[in-house]
């Protein structure tokens, strides 16, 4: 299993790509020539982690510089559905519902707590780290400790993934898919 994030605020036009990609997916269909014209478009957006030895890395290392909180994940939402035939025939207003609540449910943070709460990093989302999330996470980072950073700093994979939240920050955070 790998682990798949991406900007959680893409540009143009791979934003309009992964809106056309996600209405295919919500209507349970599979149109190829969407998906990959998204996949392509927002390549650039993404950061893939081959395997869970590498998010555990990653993981591993946000905790010890104290970028992460260990905290309980609400449940998300009940599927208010029936079943596959009342969700394509269901008013827009009513997925649009759930579609928030799920979203609410994706954005949860603890209050009181500073970083990126650490189940968001344990398994597939659909979750969605915040920007300001991610910003706290990387000024806890600043203040650990420089040997901490010359350590962690050693290992191309966490300077990277580190690069790479940083160019976040101004695009809405990420989505851990």
């Amino acid at each position: 299993m790998g682990y798949s994030f991406e900007w959680a605020d893409l540009r143009e036009p791979a934003t309009t790509a992964r809106s056309r990609h996600q209405a295919h997916i919500e209507l349970g269909e599979l149109c190829q020539g969407c998906t990959d014209k998204y996949h392509s478009l927002a390549a650039a957006y993404h950061f893939h982690l081959l395997n869970t030895a590498g998010m555990a890395f990653c993981r591993d290392g946000m905790r010890r510089t104290g970028m992460t909180y260990q905290a309980t994940p609400q449940p998300f939402p009940d599927w208010p559905f029936d079943d596959t035939d009342d969700w394509r025939s269901a008013d827009q207003s009513r997925r649009n519902a759930y579609f928030e609540a799920e979203r609410a449910a994706s954005a949860q943070t603890v209050t009181g707590m500073v970083g990126i709460p650490e189940f968001k990093l344990t398994r597939n989302g659909p979750w969605l780290v915040g920007a300001r999330e991610i910003e706290q996470a990387l000024i806890l980072y600043h203040a650990s400790s420089p040997s901490l950073h010359a350590e962690m700093e050693g290992d191309d994979l966490w300077v990277t993934w580190l690069n790479w939240l940083r160019q976040t920050v101004s695009h809405g955070g990420i989505t851990v898919g």
